[in-house]
């Protein structure tokens, strides 16, 4: 029986789980389509249903970074909302989100 659709091409693939890989809940793994050869991400939920969704940056496209939602907030990365990649926060990143500023109390 196959697990899921790979989402570019929609061919039904069978989710790799060597070693126990790809159960961990909240965790964002990757995997080659089988027919196609590109990277896809998958997510698990508790019941071992799979979200596959395209992750144009795992196949030479760009990542797209968002700020995590983190307290203090100076502890902040950079996450990419297609693939889970984090990176601290760039020069500019920091001071257009105001990271470096301390938390004033009233």
């Amino acid at each position: 029986m196959k697990d899921t659709y790979c989402p570019y091409c929609g061919e039904l693939q069978d989710i790799n789980h060597d070693d126990g890989y790809g159960y961990g809940e909240d965790e964002i793994f990757n995997q080659e389509c089988s027919n196609c050869g590109k990277i896809f991400t998958f997510t698990t939920s508790v019941l071992f249903i799979y979200d596959t969704a395209k992750a144009s940056c795992l196949n030479g496209g760009k990542h797209k970074f968002e700020l995590t939602h983190t307290y203090p907030k100076k502890y902040s990365k950079m996450r990419c909302e297609m693939c889970g990649e984090e990176r601290q926060p760039t020069t500019e990143e920091r001071i257009k989100y105001k990271l470096d500023e301390e938390v004033q109390n009233a």
